[in-house]
């Protein structure tokens, strides 16, 4: 059996360390037996060759924008069957100019209250569906930023927050936002975590297992 390709795509805003965070997960990548090259330039998804023979592209570029003809390199792999993955800023603050982009990660960013937060990750009951990405893992705690998202009902949610209203903020009732999900898009396979602001916050023993798992459970079959 051929070694399985996955293809780490970082760089844009320093402020997500895109080289720290990439590099804490891909052991968990070669552990799972995947050769790893990687990418520190966009143009890399013009090479349509090289998407058809990767199995996993694990995207970490915060604040960035794709030309037309990366985003239909990119969408047209995954399409295809092509596996999509990545975290927080760098998957979904990014490339908000690129819709078809947008509708293939199911997610984007908002807003977040400033500085760190202390929330619970509350594990969702999917035993129908991509459940193994969560399984054995009850809720936890974290403290890092808590992202506001709009995402849709295509995506599978494994994993939830909620974010209560202040004194000062003007809704008013405690709103629950998805933290990790999964999605299909054509052929392939998308997985999405919001947490991961620093290597510190993809360090959590539980964010660790959810985050590897993802990424191989997104990859090519």
């Amino acid at each position: 059996m051929s070694m399985r390709k996955a293809l780490v795509v970082r760089g844009g805003w320093e402020g997500h360390d895109p080289v720290g965070c990439t590099e804490s997960v891909m052991p968990a990548l070669e552990q799972a037996g995947f050769g790893i090259e990687v990418a520190e330039d966009l143009s890399v998804y013009e090479d349509a060759g090289l998407l058809a023979a990767t199995d996993l592209v694990v995207h970490s570029w915060s604040a960035g924008g794709l030309t037309p003809a990366q985003e239909t390199g990119l969408v047209d792999a995954v399409e295809a069957g092509t596996g999509f993955a990545g975290w927080h800023g760098g998957v979904v603050a990014t490339n908000v100019a690129n819709p078809r982009y947008l509708r293939m990660v199911g997610g984007r960013f908002l807003w977040h209250p400033e500085g760190f937060q202390e929330f619970t990750v509350r594990i969702a009951s999917t035993p129908d569906r991509d459940g193994g990405i969560v399984e054995g893992i009850t809720d936890y705690d974290v403290e890092t930023e808590h992202y506001w998202v709009l995402t849709d009902s295509l995506n599978t949610v494994l994993a939830t927050s909620v974010l209560p209203p202040g004194p000062a903020d003007p809704w008013h009732e405690p709103v629950e936002f998805p933290v990790v999900w999964t999605r299909r898009w054509g052929a392939g396979r998308v997985f999405v975590c919001t947490l991961g602001h620093r290597v510190a916050d993809l360090r959590v023993p539980q964010t660790a297992a959810i985050v590897g798992r993802g990424l191989v459970w997104a990859a090519r079959a």
